[in-house]
């Protein structure tokens, strides 16, 4: 654990570190799910089994959306997602927070776009906050 040392500290890795090059090596993703018109427990295509496999792939996986409807309807959600949220703060803001404090490779939101796949503008909060996204149909037709 002493490689995670920084982290816990409120620092962040020096380039070069342990912990970098591990992380380097994972090529590990954060991906962030909205959830109402994104994923199956409020219709729509995204299964809760896709979030299962990029956790097996060792993916970071979250909520960032309605993610009562996911805690109330799916008993092991706690399994699945490392994070939930916004909570009491702006999608964009949230998403700025999770790349600022969770090392990725790579940031990903899955949602909607506004006026087209649903209600909710997770396309603009993506864009915003830095992060890639995926339309929840393309993510259901595999495109990650």
């Amino acid at each position: 654990m002493a490689t995670l040392g920084p982290l816990f500290l409120g620092r962040h890795p020096k380039p070069g570190s342990l912990y970098t090059l591990w992380l380097e090596e994972t090529a590990m993703a954060v991906y962030a799910f909205d959830v109402d018109e994104t994923l199956e427990v409020s219709q729509g295509p995204v299964k809760l089994s896709d979030l299962v496999k990029l956790r097996e792939h060792g993916h970071i996986v979250g909520l960032c959306g309605n993610w009562g409807m996911v805690t109330l309807h799916c008993p092991d959600w706690h399994h699945i997602c490392s994070f939930v949220g916004p909570c009491g703060i702006e999608k964009h803001d949230f998403l700025r927070q999770l790349r600022q404090y969770i090392p990725g490779h790579d940031y990903v939101m899955v949602g909607n776009i506004l006026g087209i796949s649903g209600a909710g503008d997770d396309r603009g909060a993506a864009e915003r906050a830095g992060w890639r996204f995926i339309q929840e149909s393309e993510f259901a037709k595999g495109v990650r």
